[in-house]
């Protein structure tokens, strides 16, 4: 049990560059921390890599610092200090997004890094792993709806929440649907009819029975 000032700060520090990563890695490949507890699992994991990697870095600036008293003295270079601190941040969050990056792009080093499958639920798993599809939901009340997943002109992108959240689904462009039999309409080129004015359809999975999906 930490019960000093000292003790905490030490503790805080020890932690911070497990946290930086992790909250960069979640922040690009989705946020998957089931509790605060797993959470600080993954702070200690990564935090012990980060100490073990610059432990010989660690210790020079420890004999610098603090063995040779110079912070103490006030006679520590000031510019070596604000480097340390933007990079005791900065490194482990710039490694962390990296590796995010990797993981959302499917690269096989970031599968071996952080695993094939970190996503809790399938729901997670599918639309992390499926850049654009066409939807087509049937909802408990009875009618169908169709939706295109992707990014639809500019900015305007389809959206699927993940865990801990409700599996809400935004799809970008809403399609023609026969809402009794599920049927999508076609055009003579085969391709799906956008829903007039291209609107955009919001559904909440309490309201979803049942889900096809059309990878392309």
């Amino acid at each position: 049990m930490i019960s000093t000032f000292q003790g905490l700060l030490v503790a805080v520090l020890a932690l911070l560059p497990g946290a930086s990563y992790t909250f960069a890695l979640e922040r690009v490949a989705g946020s998957y921390g089931v509790s605060f507890s797993d959470r600080l699992v993954r702070f200690l994991a990564a935090s012990a890599v980060f100490h073990a990697v610059f432990a010989g870095g660690e210790y020079l600036l420890y004999r610098y610092l603090i063995a040779e008293h110079r912070l103490q003295n006030g006679t520590a270079n000031l510019w070596l200090l604000q480097g340390l601190a933007v990079g005791y941040v900065l490194v482990p969050t710039l490694v962390g997004s990296f590796i995010g990056w990797g993981h959302k792009n499917h690269k096989k080093w970031a599968v071996l890094l952080i695993g094939a499958a970190p996503e809790p639920r399938a729901w997670d798993y599918l639309w992390r792993h499926t850049p654009r599809a066409i939807v087509r939901l049937k909802l408990k009340s009875g009618p169908w709806l169709a939706g295109f997943y992707g990014y639809v002109g500019g900015d305007r992108r389809s959206y699927a929440s993940g865990y801990p959240e409700e599996g809400d689904l935004y799809l970008a462009m809403g399609l023609t649907i026969d809402a009794t039999t599920g049927e999508l309409a076609r055009t003579e080129g085969n391709r799906p009819v956008p829903i007039p004015g291209e609107r955009g359809i919001l559904v909440r999975w309490p309201e979803i029975e049942y889900i096809d999906i059309q990878e392309f």
